[in-house]
């Protein structure tokens, strides 16, 4: 059977996936976006649940080798590397260890800040429209334990501070004050004004929603190639072939099989997250706001649904995706160690996803050299979900042909690929086809751009 062609196919039905649909469909274009296992599966869907703005400093950053060689010394710690992946991993933490610097940092900061910034506005704007997303404006909460961890949280916040974002220092008692259920033994806290909470699996239900009230269309399959053809591109899928013009890949840990064919090195590797949601009653209390508390390497989310408690980030392989029963009770166990939850819960909503890391803590999002038709959008790592949206504006502004409104150079997809800076600059022919995207090829749809273009809209290249 072959698919009804369209003029972008979206290989990801995950919030990244799900947030660049709505946007392109938003700007005029036809968009199928292929996934396989529907809405109600996936990464996006259990995750921490903080929208944080504050997050402007990439992951790889000046220290964070040293914090990692001491997280993975540590029982417990924030890192981990699992044994499956031992053996192919030194080129990722290389590529990791060389990237923790101030460079990366300058030059991601203002590309995360425009995903952060937009994205909450995008969230908003969703909320607006009659969206619930299960919104929690109330801030979230960092707190230390210990001494120790107590002198990195208020480092932090100074650094925070240096960058504009709203970080108030609390002492253990005005901690208590801010959340009455904490436990006795805080050291202090900081409280970062702007963040927030909110239901992930209601996010990208809303994007959804939008989506399909803009006419993005659904295909329920695998994708198994994308095949150049003259005029775009065929993405061979389990359900039959689908034509587009142009084709975003966003599937998360399993965007390389895709990418690697045209030429491409992702180093994008699977970093295991685990979640427990439990619900509110006799010894589940319901705090005020998120929390990350620092020494237990742990987040907590006050859902309308239940207390959502996520774990630590651990490099693992694709096959890692079982349910673990022990890690969930581990979590409970240690929250009850600061909030007044009994340890003897029974975990009753357990998750696990992998999440796209790439060694420098940017995602991969542009044209692919020397496959101007396929568009990446890959590697947002544990910041999928609240830079969504802001990175959809420019994965449309990529696929538009339109200057994206940062510079996105430091998220090439061939950064990381042998002789990336030569790749750096585009070829000609990827040149003359952002020209031809530019100057509205597709004549059936071009009084639409031009509508699109003059209500702010992103104006797009369709096929016939």
């Amino acid at each position: 059977m072959t698919l009804e062609a369209c003029d972008v196919a979206v290989v990801g039905g995950g919030v990244i996936g799900r947030s660049v649909a709505a946007e392109l469909a938003a700007g005029g274009a036809k968009v199928t976006v292929v996934e396989q296992g529907g809405v109600t599966h996936g990464t996006s869907l259990g995750n921490a649940g903080h929208l944080v703005p504050s997050h402007i400093v990439p992951f790889s950053a000046p220290g964070m080798v040293k914090a990692g060689i001491n997280s993975l010394l540590a029982r417990n710690g924030a890192f981990a590397i699992s044994m499956r992946v031992v053996p192919g991993i030194a080129g990722w933490l290389w590529q990791f260890s060389r990237s923790a610097n101030a460079q990366n940092v300058q030059r991601g900061m203002p590309i995360l800040k425009y995903m952060l910034d937009n994205t909450v506005a995008g969230v908003g704007e969703l909320r607006a429209a009659g969206a619930d997303v299960d919104f929690i404006p109330t801030g979230l909460l960092q707190i230390a334990s210990s001494p120790k961890s107590w002198e990195g949280v208020r480092h932090e916040m100074e650094e925070w501070r240096h960058q504009g974002v709203r970080a108030r220092e609390l002492d253990a008692e005005q901690v208590l004050q801010h959340e009455p259920l904490l436990r006795p033994g805080i050291r202090g806290g900081v409280l970062l004004e702007d963040d927030a909470c909110f239901d992930p699996t209601l996010l990208v239900a809303a994007l959804t929603q939008r989506g399909a009230s803009l006419g993005v269309t659904e295909v329920n399959g695998s994708v198994l190639t994308i095949d150049r053809v003259k005029g775009g591109v065929v993405v061979q899928t389990s359900a039959g072939p689908l034509r587009a013009a142009q084709v975003v890949v966003a599937a998360g840990v399993w965007s390389p099989r895709l990418l690697e064919r045209f030429g491409i090195k992702v180093p994008v590797r699977p970093a295991r997250g685990d979640s427990v949601t439990v619900p509110y009653g006799p010894g589940v209390p319901k705090p005020s706001l998120g929390m990350m508390m620092v020494d237990q390497k742990v987040a907590l989310s006050p859902l309308s649904k239940g207390l959502r408690i996520t774990g630590r980030f651990g490099l693992t392989s694709p096959a890692d995706r079982g349910l673990n029963m022990a890690r969930a009770h581990t979590l409970i166990r240690k929250v009850s160690s600061v909030l007044e939850l009994d340890p003897a819960t029974k975990p009753q909503d357990v998750w696990t996803g992998l999440r796209p890391a790439t060694p420098d803590g940017l995602p991969l999002l542009g044209r692919l050299p020397g496959a101007p038709e396929v568009i990446a959008s890959v590697g947002h790592g544990m910041l999928g979900s609240t830079t969504s949206i802001g990175s959809a504006k420019l994965v449309a502004a990529v696929v538009s042909g339109n200057q994206p409104a940062v510079d996105i150079a430091a998220l090439s997809p061939a950064r990381f690929t042998r002789k990336a800076r030569d790749c750096a600059e585009p070829s000609r022919r990827e040149a003359l086809y952002r020209m031809a995207v530019a100057s509205g090829i597709g004549a059936r749809h071009q009084s639409q751009n031009r509508k699109s273009s003059s209500s702010g809209a992103v104006p797009v290249l369709v096929s016939k």
